[in-house]
């Protein structure tokens, strides 16, 4: 828990990262200044500082965290067994089409796997990863907002995807095969939560096609957002998977110019557990099979 304070710069923080309450995180590290005998955080604004005894053994936790890694790595390969936990963090969007059947069919094959998924956001998803929160992510990075690539990670391609306008029903103009963010520069908008990449995205996408939204509501969920598209006449940006959850008084079209993202599993470096590789197959097999692939402009790469 030190080392997520540490990554993170507070209690809030780093209790959402290990899906734990604040008041938990202050318990354990309370017990562990008792066992160290000496003050390991104190107050700095809104956060937290480690003070030298913490950020002391913040450090050392890296390389205890890099050898339990290697342990169970090691131990994986003298046994030949395909078997364990394996922690998955996922975007919502690949919750709701092809990460779950992917995960189903993982078990069947390999049953001493246990797999465990989460739905996470990026931002939070990748430093938990380094943390050791997570074994494989599944990430998106926007051709306008790219991901920030860490260092010791491994990136596989999964799928492509790209960006939707979701309408109501009865908007004039939810019968258009495509549907530019200019025609919508006078609606109430729909957007995710702040502070988040995704709610970010939204408001970068439209500001680039000169609109500063009226955003009126701030909800999570995809079922959410389209909720309040349905019952308040709200309009909102989505990526094309997330539509198979749209109901029927939602309209989805494509966005114009076309907007595009790219998925990805990611893994920590260097990492040789059977169990992982086994799950980064399943998944880009049920990426790549799932559903229709967009037409795409040439790849940007994501910063390093």
């Amino acid at each position: 828990m030190l080392h997520a304070v540490w990554r993170r710069g507070s209690l809030a923080a780093a209790a959402e990262l290990l899906h734990v309450t604040p008041s938990a995180i202050s318990q354990q590290l309370t017990k562990l200044e008792r066992e160290a005998g000496t003050g390991l955080l104190v107050r700095h604004g809104r956060g937290v500082r480690l003070t030298p005894a913490g950020l002391l053994l913040a450090q050392r936790s890296d390389r205890v965290l890099a050898e339990l890694r290697a342990a169970r790595a090691d131990l994986d390969s003298l046994t030949g067994a395909t078997t364990g936990v394996v922690e998955i963090g996922a975007i919502p969007s690949g919750v709701h089409t092809f990460i779950a059947p992917a995960l189903t069919g993982l078990t069947v094959r390999h049953p001493g796997i246990e797999a465990r998924l989460h739905e996470v956001e990026p931002e939070v998803a990748l430093p938990a990863l380094a943390d050791g929160v997570f074994d494989v992510l599944v990430v998106e990075t926007w051709e306008n907002l790219p991901l920030t690539r860490p260092p010791n990670t491994r990136w596989t391609v999964l799928r492509d995807d790209s960006a939707m306008i979701a309408l109501p029903a009865g908007h004039r103009l939810a019968g258009e095969e495509s549907v530019r963010a200019e025609d919508l520069a006078d609606e109430i908008w729909v957007a995710w939560a702040r502070p988040n990449l995704a709610n970010a995205w939204l408001r970068q996408t439209l500001r680039e096609r000169g609109i500063e939204p009226t955003v009126r509501h701030t909800v999570s969920g995809f079922g959410t957002q389209f909720a309040v598209v349905a019952g308040l006449g709200a309009v909102t940006l989505v990526p094309s998977m997330a539509t198979t959850i749209a109901p029927p008084d939602v309209v989805c079209t494509a966005l114009a110019p076309p907007l595009h993202r790219q998925l990805y599993a990611v893994q920590p470096h260097g990492e040789t557990r059977p169990a992982i590789a086994e799950c980064v197959a399943a998944l880009v097999e049920a990426a790549r099979s799932w559903g229709p692939q967009p037409r795409l402009r040439p790849r940007r790469p994501l910063r390093e």
